[in-house]
């Protein structure tokens, strides 16, 4: 499994290193003639499926019953087992997105019949409870729901799950705690240090420590996400 764990990393990094690299050269391309406008159009469709095969490559690697490589490879010739989970999760954003804006127009509502039904002013908790059910609704359930649909779709292809036994399999504690730990852990924390620099660096070792921490940063990234992506082929396994 550790053996396995670290080539799934290291796809991981270097998948999305040549994908941050094309995305570099269409920030280059300058968009003044017909030419340029379809240089741009092409180089983000290979943009969406580049990451659509980065990610179906790295949930299909987890297919232990196949040989690293060639469940690998497997799952780069399925990009496009990753974009249905792509939209789930992007409608589960934008709709916990549209929760806030509603909420934070109705707040004060919110605060005035609350202290004009019980007489207390201590409102933040109602609001703190919302901001984290909503969060929850995004991250763990969203989370959850993409990665073991991903892990479906690689192994066994794009059929409709009619079943719901699957989704209440995804759900469950055992599998959304797993998912925010690992996401927490070693993607949302070390996410944090991209800014951090230590007080008193000098100017010549600044860009040595800025090397050292993004590499570090970006290898634990790629190991949470390796992690992430095996807990959603642990959901499926058990539908």
């Amino acid at each position: 499994m550790t053996r396995r764990l670290a080539a799934i990393a290291a796809w991981l990094v270097a998948g999305h290193a040549l994908w941050l690299a094309l995305f570099w050269g269409l920030l280059q391309v300058p968009e003044s003639s017909a030419w340029m406008l379809a240089l741009s159009a092409a180089l983000s469709m290979a943009l969406v499926a580049g990451a659509a095969a980065v990610q179906s490559g790295g949930s299909a690697a987890w297919l232990t019953e196949k040989p690293f490589v060639t469940a690998l490879m497997a799952g780069v010739r399925r990009p496009q087992a990753a974009l249905l989970p792509a939209v789930v999760f992007g409608l589960l954003w934008w709709a916990t997105q549209f929760l806030l804006e509603w909420y934070a127009g109705v707040k004060g509502q919110i605060d005035a019949t609350y202290i004009a039904r019980t007489g207390r002013s201590q409102t933040q908790w109602i609001h703190t409870a919302f901001f984290w059910i909503v969060m929850f609704l995004r991250w763990p359930v969203g989370l959850t729901l993409a990665v073991s649909m991903l892990a479906g779709a690689v192994a066994g292809g794009l059929k409709v799950r009619t079943s719901g036994a699957w989704i209440r399999t995804a759900m469950a504690p055992r599998v959304w705690l797993a998912v925010t730990f690992w996401f927490v852990l070693l993607v949302a924390v070390p996410w944090q240090l991209v800014d951090w620099r230590p007080r008193g660096l000098s100017i010549g070792m600044e860009p040595w420590f800025a090397g050292a921490k993004l590499t570090l940063v970006a290898v634990a990234m790629a190991v949470g996400w390796a992690l992430v992506l095996r807990v959603g082929h642990e959901a499926t396994e058990k539908p």
